[in-house]
């Protein structure tokens, strides 16, 4: 049950409202700025980290797909960077799952100097090939004046049908296949 809900709170945040949202998004810049119309995006999804302790929050990593992926269909991803705390440095580099290609943005644009609470924008590309759920991993490496730290961000993509159901596994076939249960049984 709780795998359920969670599966349909990830694609109510997966699908955009607006489906002309998100092409108003840029692509990767160096200048550290993302364009006003990004910044307040209410379809921007918050990725998961799983970063514990007192860096993790140097800097978030928000995502907006254009459309569900279907499979053999590049869609793209608009990203969002976005730093807590003043940097020198910012970069990410992503990877996905098996049944998933990057057909482009697979790393950021090294940002100098980032602003404080300013979103910069990347864009990548995927493919799915084949119906599944599968995970977007970024690894994102922020350099403040003080310390480098690398934070990890994890977020779903729905390809195609999703996962289908399953058929159920036939209680019988466990005991016909456990030689000391059926010798037990006579």
């Amino acid at each position: 049950m709780a795998l359920a809900l969670a599966v349909g709170f990830v694609l109510a945040g997966c699908e955009p409202t607006d489906p002309n949202a998100a092409t108003a998004s840029s692509g990767s810049r160096t200048s550290g700025k993302a364009e006003a119309p990004g910044v307040g995006d209410a379809d921007m999804v918050t990725a998961f980290s799983a970063t514990r302790g007192p860096n993790q929050g140097l800097v978030d990593l928000k995502f907006k797909l254009a459309r569900r992926p279907a499979v053999g269909e590049p869609v793209e991803i608009d990203l969002q960077l976005i730093p807590a705390v003043e940097l020198e440095r910012l970069f990410a580099r992503f990877q996905v799952a098996d049944g998933l290609q990057i057909v482009s943005g697979a790393e950021s644009e090294h940002f100098e100097h980032p602003a404080k609470g300013t979103p910069v924008a990347h864009r990548m590309t995927v493919t799915a090939k084949s119906d599944g759920i599968f995970y977007v991993t970024a690894v994102v490496l922020a350099d403040s004046d003080k310390e480098s730290v690398a934070r990890t961000f994890s977020f779903p993509l729905i390809a195609g049908q999703g996962l289908l159901e399953q058929p159920a596994a036939a209680p019988a076939a466990a005991s016909v296949a456990d030689p000391k249960r059926a010798s037990a049984n006579p």
